[in-house]
């Protein structure tokens, strides 16, 4: 099964929230990212998750990522117009079989410590994230290296070890000299090099692996602003690196987050403490109706995807497409966005963002428009749903989403008269990936890099007939085929043609059902300027703000 083997919460990182590092340009095609020297002044800023780490090869969330793509760089980097990778730390990226890649790393690069960032700091980092002991969060992002298999062992379901790992380091990675790194994949994989500037990729400097407890809190980056201070659970402050000689430099000099629990951060915005927010949905319509913020309001299309999943690892109802079918068309996705979320979801007609990455097309669901009768057909077509059986929807504990499918269990409910239950659980991604869930669950998807295949393989390939892949259990036969396909095309708009068929696959056999498409929307405060959406995270791109004074 697609997963790493070392820890419960690696197992299921696979659907966690994470996104790509983005940003501005230089000469390799990207825009213009910012001045080369400083402007003064403060940004205040956010957080809204529970930060524990600031390690790359850790972090697959947003808060964590937003962070890090201002400490550190990457070996390419992603136009927020376009989406489309281009090189910044790496000079080149090359293949001439989609197999064997040559990256070639731009000189007289340094960490902030001094140290060189050469081939070998990102070979050290790769492995070290590669290591199923290490249980990084971003392990499986290193499975098409080989070597891969050989640095996982195995664990029991007590945390037991089985079999230990029979090597510490890829065989697939090779530093041919200081500027020179070769990686060779188990198999062709045209879309090698769009991954490369997911936060999993970055270089990490000797001194951190020499003390990584220290170093998750205190990193030692090589991007443009370096963590001066990290108050966990109270506040971050970075500071403009002077040393810094790459192009895309923030006109400003410092960047202060304050950490909040959920959706408080809202009234420190209009005493005018922070100077990026959102309202909670109570404040939505008031703020809405403020022609000062209308002003200082940004919005652009989001890439998260949020759907309802389908145990099919167990025994019942979900195992008869009819039954999910009709699930799927019992859900009002438009009148629940409009009663709750007006401006911040639009209703998911497929499994990837239509028009938002290479490849993604929309109206590829057929059964995920609201149509009660149609419903009603399929679920009459089942033999109807068992008697005296209530339907639990699981998901983790947070009140917005716990609001979001309270009213898909309404909507279910009042369609197809299912009564059903929330199941709102703290340990939701250890049980997800223990396969521990009863019933239908919450589950949301956040692209990493800009191709329509990581929308499908990672979420939904296993190579595992039997048991399917981790978190749903599903197996495709035509899917598997088609990605298998993607992968080993000569060119990237072939494998996406491929991948696209991978969707279609994916829409026939219906293991999920779409729900909704994320909007990326802020206010931001009359300091600000040049506000940029980062078309992925939806987080304002930091390289790219101005600042015009200070608080």
């Amino acid at each position: 099964m697609r997963t790493t083997r070392w820890a419960a919460t690696a197992a299921a990182v696979t659907l966690a929230l994470a996104g790509c590092s983005s940003g501005g340009g230089d000469d390799d095609g990207g825009t213009d990212g910012g001045t080369d020297g400083g402007g003064g002044g403060t940004v205040h800023l956010g957080l809204e998750q529970d930060v524990d780490t600031l390690l790359p090869m850790d972090s697959n969330v947003g808060d964590n990522i937003s962070v890090l793509d201002v400490v550190y760089d990457g070996l390419v980097r992603y136009d927020p117009e376009t989406t489309e990778p281009y090189n910044y730390v790496a000079e080149s990226v090359e293949s001439d079989d989609n197999k064997v890649w040559t990256i070639t790393i731009k000189p007289d690069l340094t960490f902030q410590n001094g140290e060189p960032v050469d081939a070998n700091a990102f070979a050290r980092a790769w492995n070290y994230a590669a290591y199923g002991p290490n249980a990084m969060a971003n392990n499986y992002f290193f499975e098409r290296i080989e070597g891969y298999d050989a640095m996982q062992g195995e664990v029991d379901d007590d945390g037991n070890v089985v079999t230990e790992p029979t090597a510490e380091e890829l065989s697939g990675l090779a530093v041919k000299d200081d500027l020179t790194l070769e990686v060779t994949l188990t198999a062709p994989f045209a879309g090698f090099s769009t991954m490369l500037g997911y936060t999993g990729f970055f270089p990490i400097a000797q001194a951190c692996l020499d003390d990584i407890e220290t170093c998750a809190t205190q990193p030692i980056g090589n991007g443009p602003f370096q963590v001066d201070e990290w108050q966990q659970g109270i506040s971050l402050t970075a500071s403009r690196w002077d040393e810094y000689t790459l192009d895309e430099t923030p006109a400003y000099d410092t960047i202060e987050w304050t950490e909040y629990a959920g959706e408080e951060n809202w009234p420190d915005f209009q005493a005018g403490i922070l100077d990026v927010a959102f309202p909670p949905p109570a404040e939505q319509a008031a703020a809405a109706a403020d022609p000062s913020l209308q002003e200082r309001y940004l919005e652009s299309p989001g890439a998260a995807l949020t759907y309802l999943a389908f145990p099919l690892y167990k025994e019942g109802p979900w195992q008869d497409i009819e039954v999910r079918k009709a699930l799927s068309m019992a859900i009002d996705r438009q009148g629940i966005i409009d009663a709750l979320m007006p401006g911040q979801r639009v209703p998911a007609d497929s499994w990837v963002v239509p028009d938002g990455v290479p490849g993604g097309e929309p109206g590829t669901c057929e059964w995920c428009s609201f149509d009660p009768d149609a419903a009603k057909a399929a679920l009459d077509a089942a033999g109807g749903w068992p008697d005296g059986e209530t339907l639990t929807i699981h998901l983790g504990q947070d009140e917005t989403e716990e609001a979001l499918f309270k009213a898909v269990g309404d909507s279910i409910q009042e369609t197809l008269g299912i009564a059903y239950e929330l199941d709102p659980t703290p340990d939701y991604f250890a049980r997800r990936g223990a396969r521990d869930f009863d019933g239908a669950f919450r589950a949301n998807w956040f692209p990493d890099y800009p191709l329509n295949e990581n929308y499908l393989a990672p979420v939904y390939a296993s190579g595992d007939e039997k048991n399917g892949n981790t978190n749903f259990g599903y197996y495709g036969e035509e899917f598997e085929a088609a990605v298998a396909a993607g992968d080993q095309s000569a060119s990237l708009d072939e494998a996406i043609g491929h991948y696209q068929d991978a969707e279609a696959a994916l829409a026939q056999d219906f293991p999920t059902a779409p729900l909704f498409f994320s909007v990326n929307s802020y206010y931001f405060s009359e300091r600000l300027s040049n506000v940029v959406l980062d078309p992925f995270s939806g987080e304002p791109k930091l390289r790219l703000l101005e600042v015009s004074d200070d608080m």
